[in-house]
Order: C-alpha cells, then structure tokens, then sequence
C-alpha cells in the first residue's frame, strides 16, 4: 500500500471535538490537527526556507558588482589631480573574474602611469588564479556547503516531523488504552454489583450464605480499585495529549472530559509495517533515516571544508591582464591588442605553512570522526531497527493468540455465570472465573498498547512515519 493510500485513512473533518462535553475521537482527527496548528509543525516549515536563504547568500559571492570612484584635488586654482573610474566585475565559477571599466584621470600632479587620453581609457580582462583556489575556493566551497545545508535543513524538517508523530500517535495510544482499561475495569464493576444486589437479596431471602456476600464485596472492591487507578492513569494520558493540541490562533486546546477515543486510524501502523517491512528498511536505511541523512551531509561539509583547506597549502600565483583603449571600449584586435595592455603576476606563499598544514589536518580529523560517527550511528540503528521489528511482530502475534485466550476465558466465566444461576455453581468460582476473565481482557489490552509503540518506534526509527503530516 503506497502511503498515498495510508494517508487516506485520516480523512475527515476537524470537529469542535476537542471542546465538546461528549463525542468521539479518532488519531486521524488529531494528527490533522496537530500538523495543522502545532507549533513544531510550524517551525520544521522553516528549515526548508532557511536552507534556501543560505543558499542564496552564498551564491551572492557570484553577484556581478558594479564600482565607481573619483578622488580630486584643486589647490590655488589648480587642479592637482582628477581621477574617475568606474566598471563592472564578474565572478565565475571556475575562480577567473571578468572585469571591464572605464578610466579618466587628468591634472597637472598626477603620476604619470596614471594618465589617459582626453577621451579617457577602456579596459577589459581576467584575474586568473594558479595553484591555490584554481581547483575551489571559499567562494565555490561556500555554495556547495550551502546546497549540503539546504538538504540538510529538508532532513532537519523531516526528523522534528518524524518525532513528532511518534509522540503523538503513542500519547493517543496510551489514552486509547488506558480508556480502554478504565471500560474493562467499569465493565466489571457493573457486573459485580448486579451479582452482588442478587447474592445480597438472596442472602437476606435465606437462600444463600453471608460468606458469598462477603466473597461477592471483596471482589467488587478489588475491581473498584483498579477502576479508580485506570481512571486516573486515563486522565493522566488524555492531559499528555492535550499537550499537542493548538487551534488555529496558536492556543492550546485540551480534550474534555467524556470525550471517547476511537481505534480508527490506529490499524494504519499494520498497512505502515507491511509497507515498510525490515528488509526494505534496511537496504534504504541511510535514504529514508532523516538522522542519518544530517550526519552524512555533515560528513560531506567536512570533506569540503578539509578540500578547501588543502588548497590553501598551495602557493598563491594571480595573473591578472587588460587589453586597454582610448575611449569607450573601442577595442583594437591583433598586435595593437597586445601594445594596449597591461600584465601582471603575483606570487606568495608561506615558509613554513604551519598555519596551513594545522588546518587542513584538523579539518582531516574532523572529517574522519565525523565518518566514523556515521557509520556507528548506521549500525546501532541497524540493530535497533531489526529489534524493534521483531518486538512489534512479536506482540502483533501475542496479540492475536491472547484474544482468542480471553475468548475461552470468557466463555468459561459465562458457563460458570449459568450453572450458578442453576444452583450447580459457588460464588467462589464465578468470581474466579471472572478474576481470570478481567485479568486477560487487561493482558489484551496491555499487548495491543505494546504491539501499537513497538510499530510506532520502528516506523520512528525507519525515518518513514513523519510522512503522515
């Protein structure tokens, strides 16, 4: 089942639910609204856009840039000096800038290697790098880390959505099912109390013995405890998942009292497991895991972080050339191109390249721990993978084998029910069929909640359950 098609079991309105004084809930309903209004929904929508943000601030580094500049000087009339210029620089990815301009400089002081024709002078040329940042530099290293931090930020997203789902879909569970004891538990009482009206009205017609009708209230006190303790563990829950509820002015909302939780929407785990069983799971692992997806791009910053550094340890060698012309870039071709120019070559490089070495070595280390961290963190999640699968198998099996346990305990407790209407029965053993019946209904229940948070944290742990928001 693709998850389109497990999405589609969440369909439904948002009822007022949350505020009514009765009605029921399902997890479809208050995972629409969590991912609707929650404020950790709100916030993973950021990260997609800081990632763009960061990504266009880096490729500001190849912005075209214009300048312009005039420095002058008249003293006594005269005009000392008079400098204007003014042009265009543009970055490329390989590390060459294009550059063109335009020149004008007159005065009756003005250095001589400074000087243009009246009509001013054009250039156009390259600034070339050799040896360091030919291969990259901060400028191309800073786009690509942009792009790693850009995924990141979409699997930074996909984790808090991921987690997310997981804490609410297990507080709706732990409502679900300690709802679900606090009705077995107020199921039995019911029983017991009619029983006991019948025993106390027998006892006092003289037919049966003070004995049952002690037996009959040590019993229906029992069950009255352990109502007043799954009521408490019911109230408790449905606080904790109150916690996730927000309406649409980001104010919280909670989940009333008598409002009644539903199983819809819970079986989606099953349609989850057998889409995503532990063999898909596992070969896709570092794909699908938002976890392991961050480390590894980390890793990759760390690679070119450390390539960078690298290139720092070379020596610095610019070229740098301008073909020139009087006016407005009225370019001669041939050999006047190569009379109207200027040439440049600069070198340094440091003695010792301590700095240098230091910090591509750190950068080395850091890139190597940091690979080492990963492939730790893909096996420990392997294992916890394959765990928890096994663990949530296990308890659907578990599941399936008490029910049908709790079914014969049932009719055990009901054939016993009627012989004691006959006569043929004691309280005693009606009541012990009942304990035994109670008992397996509340094992039943207990698996179910353990089958739903062993499925939960497997999915969880997969990476695959933030995609019902």
């Amino acid at each position: 089942m693709r998850i389109a098609t497990i999405l589609m079991l969440f369909a439904g309105f948002i009822a007022p639910v949350f505020a009514q004084d009765r009605g029921n809930i399902n997890l479809g309903m208050v995972l629409k609204q969590v991912g609707a209004n929650h404020p950790i929904t709100k916030q993973a929508a950021l990260f997609p856009k800081q990632g763009e943000a960061y990504l266009r601030y880096a490729r500001g580094g190849f912005d075209p840039k214009l300048f312009f500049a005039q420095r002058e000087k008249t003293f006594k009339t005269e005009n000392y000096y008079n400098e204007t210029s003014a042009g265009i620089c543009i970055p490329t990815w390989y590390g060459v800038d294009i550059k063109a301009g335009y020149e004008k400089n007159d005065g009756i002081y003005l250095s001589p290697d400074m000087k243009t024709p009246d009509n001013g002078l054009s250039y156009a040329g390259v600034d070339i790098p050799l040896l360091r940042n030919m291969v990259t530099d901060a400028r191309r290293t800073g786009v690509r880390q942009a792009q790693l931090f850009k995924e990141q930020s979409e699997a930074m997203r996909s984790q808090l959505l991921n987690e997310l789902a997981q804490q609410v879909i297990m507080d709706y569970a732990g409502w679900y099912y300690a709802w679900q004891e606090k009705e077995i538990c107020r199921q039995a009482v019911t029983l017991l109390n009619e029983r006991m009206f019948a025993i106390r009205s027998e006892f006092l017609a003289g037919s049966k013995s003070a004995a049952d009708t002690i037996e009959t209230s040590a019993q229906l006190g029992s069950f009255n405890m352990l109502f007043r303790d799954a009521a408490v563990k019911e109230y408790k829950s449905r606080l904790m998942l109150s916690a996730h509820l927000w309406n649409e002015a980001e104010q919280p909302i909670s989940v009333r009292d008598g409002v009644i939780p539903d199983n819809t929407g819970l079986d989606f785990l099953d349609s989850m497991l057998q889409s995503f069983p532990y063999t898909l799971v596992n070969e896709s692992l570092q794909n699908m895991q938002p976890n392991l997806q961050i480390m590894n791009l980390y890793v990759q910053k760390n690679q070119l972080e450390m390539r960078l550094n690298r290139q720092a340890m070379l020596p610095e060698i610019n070229l740098k050339y301008r073909a020139l012309s009087p006016g407005y870039f009225d370019l001669p071709a041939g050999n006047s191109m190569r009379m109207n120019s200027t040439f440049g070559m600069g070198f340094s490089s440091a003695l010792f390249l301590r700095k240098e070495r230091g910090e591509f070595e750190l950068s080395r280390l850091a890139w190597q721990e940091s690979g080492l961290k990963l492939k730790q963190k893909i096996r420990e999640t392997e294992q916890k993978v394959d765990g928890l699968y096994r663990e949530a198998i296990t308890y659907a099996s578990l599941s399936r084998d008490f029910a049908i346990i709790s079914g014969q305990y049932k009719q055990l407790y009901e054939i016993e029910k009627t012989r004691f209407t006959a006569g043929d029965a004691t309280v005693f053993l009606v009541n012990m069929r009942e304990t035994r019946w109670i008992e397996t209904l509340l094992k039943l229940n207990d698996y179910r909640y353990k089958q739903v948070q062993s499925a939960t944290r497997y999915l969880e742990t997969s990476g695959v359950i933030g995609r019902i928001f």
